[in-house]
């Protein structure tokens, strides 16, 4: 395949245009629109928030005035200075320096006060809020954020177009409030937030999937499927090529009310591939992205011989390391095991390269400074080859 690098769209002349591309005017006019709306019904309902907290006297939110468009590009402005400008708690970004005392002067005190800042910050609606629906597989927290979501994937795909090689991993979005959904993945620089799943290339993300936490959940809008033996888990022979044509059509359409994204195609007629939603999620973010061919690189954590041959059949290439107990060859299973003892059969630099048993996918195994095992596709179709 042929590559092709990352395209950067002719972009916006002025700094300011191109924060607008992705908050434009008519967004923030939403937000107004709603936020006002929200405001409102709370002080008619003598509340100040969704908990129907009782609205005092004293209370922050009987000063409330309706705001514009303009007020709210500066409270994303100052949002934007105090997470740049670190200091102990938010209030100090408004404190004014006494006589003896070291302390910068923020600009941002000439802009917006600091309650002002809070009554934004607690009660702006960059949702529609009369319009949540009750969706266990789609929770509310990510219908708050999910049209400005789209919109910031829309824009970036505005200003860039995709190349051929691309990188699918899960990222977090840090969050530190009360929520069922956050997650906590240790290890990771942001431990605590929302889980994405995202297709980036060269450090822009292109796309992302929102996850939901939970054995029982996953990715959303990527259906959970039941687990059908596998390709490498069949082999060569055995009886699953000798089934009936209604039982294959059965299965099909089973897989098919599950995912529409993991039913491909063969040679051989259809055939169903079914994966885990883990590894449904990297075939559904490239289906996000303008059609064309892409090669994509992966970590163990989705790494299978029947992601990569659904990948195949959906045109697209791919690589990645890969765990012992994904479907590989049980040969490089035990020659990993060994390799603890230095008796792998490995020499420095090896390199090995063994088909599935379909002769689709294919292992490359080699031992540097620690032995890897990696699958890839080096095939799509009969004559068109796929670097690796």
């Amino acid at each position: 395949m042929e590559r092709r690098d990352l395209k950067v769209n002719q972009l916006p002349q002025e700094p300011l245009h191109l924060f607008q591309h992705f908050v434009p005017l008519s967004l923030v006019n939403s937000w107004v629109q709603y936020t006002n709306s929200w405001v409102n019904s709370l002080l008619e309902r003598g509340v100040i928030d969704s908990r129907n907290h009782e609205l005092k006297d004293r209370s922050r939110l009987q000063s409330w005035k309706p705001t514009c468009a303009a007020e709210v590009y500066i409270w994303l402005g100052v949002l934007i200075y105090i997470g740049i400008h670190k200091e102990i708690a938010i209030e100090d970004h408004w404190k004014t320096p006494k006589p003896g005392e070291q302390r910068p002067e923020q600009s941002i005190i000439k802009f917006m006060t600091y309650d002002r800042f809070q009554l934004l910050h607690r009660h702006l609606r960059p949702f529609d809020y009369t319009k949540f629906t009750d969706d266990e597989s789609f929770p509310e927290v990510f219908q708050c954020a999910q049209p400005w979501s789209e919109h910031i994937q829309y824009a970036t795909t505005q200003l860039c177009e995709p190349g051929s090689h691309l990188a699918v991993d899960e990222g977090m979005i840090r969050y530190t409030g009360r929520n069922s959904e956050v997650t906590y993945v240790p290890g990771k620089p942001t431990d605590t937030g929302f889980k994405v799943w995202v297709v980036a290339q060269l450090g822009i993300f292109l796309r992302w999937i929102w996850h939901q936490p939970g054995a029982e959940h996953g990715p959303v809008g990527v259906e959970r499927s039941k687990r059908k033996k596998s390709v490498s888990q069949r082999g060569r022979g055995g009886r699953g090529g000798r089934r009936g044509k209604a039982s294959r059509e059965r299965e099909a359409s089973e897989a098919d009310k599950v995912e529409e994204v993991i039913h491909v195609l063969t040679d051989d007629g259809d055939k169903v591939i079914a994966l885990n939603s883990t590894q449904s999620v990297v075939i559904a973010l490239i289906n996000l992205l303008p059609n064309s061919i892409y090669h994509v690189f992966v970590d163990n954590l989705f790494s299978s011989p029947d992601l990569f041959l659904s990948l195949r059949q959906h045109g697209h290439g791919a690589t990645g390391t890969a765990r012992p107990n994904c479907g590989i060859f049980k040969e490089l299973i035990d020659a990993k095991k060994k390799d603890k003892s230095g008796k792998s059969g490995f020499k420095f630099n090896e390199i090995k390269v063994i088909p599935t048993p379909d002769n689709q996918v294919e292992s490359l195994d080699s031992i540097s400074y620690d032995f890897l095992i990696n699958l890839s596709i080096l095939t799509i179709g009969k004559s068109n080859r796929v670097e690796g």
